[in-house]
């Protein structure tokens, strides 16, 4: 069995349900936590254009949903 071709689909699942959650609304974090979380993700060396480099992740809507996490720890909790 692939398990790499199984479990990228699972990610490309799990991301495409984080995208909607931000879109409607659903578990949203506070403005201060999206606006505090953009500012770590924007002077890491690790994001590019919106994106997170290490994880993937469009940081537009990652840093708004309040179960993410930073891949590297710089949000703290």
């Amino acid at each position: 069995m692939n398990w790499e071709l199984i479990m990228g689909c699972c990610g490309k699942i799990s991301g495409v349900v984080g995208l909607a959650k931000s879109e409607f609304g659903i578990g949203l974090a506070s403005g201060d936590v999206i606006d505090a979380r953009r500012t770590v993700c924007e002077s890491c060396d690790r994001w590019q254009h919106g994106k997170c480099m290490e994880c993937g992740c469009y940081t537009w809507a990652k840093t708004r949903l309040t179960n993410e996490r930073c891949p590297l720890g710089k949000w703290g909790e």
